[in-house]
């Protein structure tokens, strides 16, 4: 194509060497972008090991430095950013000094590789960083938000939001990956609704695919996930209890890390379970696939769930689903087409559904392929590349 656009994505939050999970579905779109006539060029954090400048898929990557010695470059990647910039007087000038370089080395590659576009990922940090280059530079604006953003916003709305109302007003166009999270911001501000719209997480389809040459265990439960209250593990524990009171044959495998782990394996222990649960540390992401091929279900309980990446991914390697009726998950899932919704909070309605799974065949297969079709259509990075180059094609125009 003759009429090129480069824009630059401004995030805290990329992969920073090979099989890194640190904002990989965000590698995932840009990765995908030239086929559209949009060339990324791409501004993050560095961090220890990490180079300051490379091209990875073709994509421009370049990493800035923000503190003299590495063992001080803690704020990005930790997952913990607000924690430790509101956890101390010295965090916010740490967090200060981030965001003065952050602009810094923005507005160098802005200049350096002619930049047309600037395009946020997270409004915070990225909203505190693209608002004074949005006005020096005059350049459109549009943002994306994954999550976390959001709800800091709810949390710190009357401090963070009234700093960025006027620049979020301005933006082009402004991406949820859920319509869940884009009411959530239509609650703070209810004048933004024009630019709001949903664009689902991108996933690898490379990756995560049915893979027919794996054998699908049909007894097998799946949950990936961390062991957080907000992901509600205990009662998913607490509906396979029900499960084994009723004598229906099952196991349970569940995937990841978290602060309520030991207290899950008690759990397991004090209700008999240890036979048909099994706990397991987070795994790359070749082996969740392999995972989620093996599984007969897959189950998301959380609550408030900005998207529930796990459904989505299991979804697209043939799996059946269960997920609560919560947060962005009924984006995923249309319940008794491609899935089933039950109410958080509820480990008798969840027992319920993971039964009918487990002991009607022909029920499980339906969800699974229509399923597998949804998940085809609108969560591979190919087609959330397409939207995302047309949203900056209209931000150009306007």
């Amino acid at each position: 194509m003759n009429d090129r656009i480069r824009i630059l994505a401004v995030t805290h939050n990329y992969p920073r060497f090979e099989g890194d999970f640190a904002g990989v579905f965000l590698h995932l779109l840009m990765r995908q972008l030239p086929q559209y006539g949009v060339d990324p060029i791409v501004i993050a954090p560095h961090d220890t090991g990490a180079k300051e400048f490379e091209e990875i898929d073709g994509v421009r990557v370049y990493r800035f430095r923000y503190a003299d010695k590495e063992s001080d470059q803690d704020i990005a990647y930790r997952g913990q950013m607000h924690q430790l910039v509101l956890g101390s007087v010295s965090g916010i000038f740490k967090f200060k000094s981030f965001l003065d370089r952050f602009r810094a080395a923005s507005l160098e590659v802005i200049k350096k590789e002619q930049v047309e576009l600037l395009a946020g990922h997270w409004l915070i940090p990225a909203g505190l960083v693209m608002k004074p280059l949005a006005k020096k530079t005059g350049l459109p604006t549009i943002m994306s938000s994954h999550g976390t953003d959001i709800r800091l916003i709810g949390k710190y709305a009357g401090v963070a939001y009234r700093y960025l109302k006027s620049f979020c007003r301005q933006l082009q166009s402004w991406t949820f990956v859920s319509s869940y999270l884009r009411d959530e911001l239509l609650r703070v501000d209810p004048g933004l609704g024009k630019i709001l719209e949903v664009l689902p997480m991108p996933h690898d389809e490379s990756l995560f695919y049915q893979n027919n040459q794996i054998v699908r265990e049909d007894d097998l439960i799946v949950s990936v996930t961390r062991f957080t209250e907000q992901k509600r593990v205990d009662m998913l524990i607490k509906a396979m209890a029900l499960l084994a009171e009723q004598q229906i044959s099952f196991r349970l495998e569940i995937y990841g890390e978290g602060v309520l782990k030991q207290q899950i394996a008690d759990l397991i222990g004090r209700l008999g379970l240890s036979e048909k649960i099994s706990l397991f540390s987070a795994v790359s992401q070749v082996d969740l696939a392999m995972v989620y091929n093996r599984a007969g279900i897959l189950v998301l309980n959380s609550v408030g769930e900005g998207f529930g990446l796990a459904l989505s991914e299991a979804m697209l390697c043939g799996a059946s689903v269960v997920g609560a009726n919560s947060g962005g998950i009924p984006d995923i899932i249309n319940h008794d087409d491609t899935g089933l919704l039950v109410e958080p909070d509820n480990p008798a309605e969840l027992a319920d559904a993971i039964a009918r799974l487990l002991q009607d065949k022909r029920l499980r297969e339906r969800l699974s392929q229509s399923g597998l079709q949804s998940a085809s259509e609108r969560f591979t990075s190919n087609a959330s590349a397409a939207r995302y180059a047309a949203i900056i094609r209209r931000a150009i125009r306007r």
